[in-house]
């Protein structure tokens, strides 16, 4: 059976997205992992579980679409993914995982930043050139472009990019 990528659809559900991860760690073994296997993922300092199993059953069914922050944390865990693919918007799977993955990656991205759009396309023309030195074909381009256009802020309850940028900084927060 073959499973889409994420990359291809940006408007991925959390319950679509974890059932992808699950698939995932199903091809591992060969086998999809129980909501309990998944839970006893979790485990925090104390030994014990810091999701219990209905709560990861209820957001893989749908019926529980926004968890909070803690719980995308535990889920991230449980489906060894960073939490941030979890975040509602178009986060690409592989980017985030070199990311979490490796120190000098995010190194090199805090080098760029300073250095603006001329850095990154630097840095992008480095890794097509070492891609192809290795002798790997073009990756295809996973990131939808981002619409910049600000609206304005209503008052009271934030919008959807508002909530997922808020969130994206609260857990970059627990892992700084």
């Amino acid at each position: 059976m073959s499973t889409r990528s994420p990359t291809t659809d940006s408007t991925w559900s959390l319950s679509a997205k974890l059932m992808f991860l699950r698939e995932r760690l199903a091809g591992e073994t060969g086998n999809a992992p129980t909501v309990r296997d998944l839970a006893a993922r979790t485990v925090d300092e104390s030994g014990r579980p810091s999701l219990d199993h209905t709560v990861i059953h209820h957001t893989l069914n749908g019926s529980k679409a926004n968890p909070p922050c803690r719980t995308i944390v535990g889920l991230g865990q449980a489906f060894e993914c960073p939490p941030a693919f979890l975040l509602p918007g178009p986060q690409d799977l592989d980017s985030l995982e070199v990311y979490y993955g490796y120190e000098q990656a995010r190194e090199a991205l805090r080098l760029v930043a300073e250095l603006g759009e001329s850095g990154v396309e630097g840095l992008l023309q480095a890794a097509h050139a070492l891609r192809a030195a290795r002798g790997l074909k073009a990756a295809p381009d996973a990131t939808p472009p981002r619409d910049d256009s600000r609206k304005p802020r209503r008052r009271g309850r934030l919008s959807r990019a508002e909530a997922a940028e808020a969130s994206r900084q609260e857990i970059q927060g627990l892992y700084s």
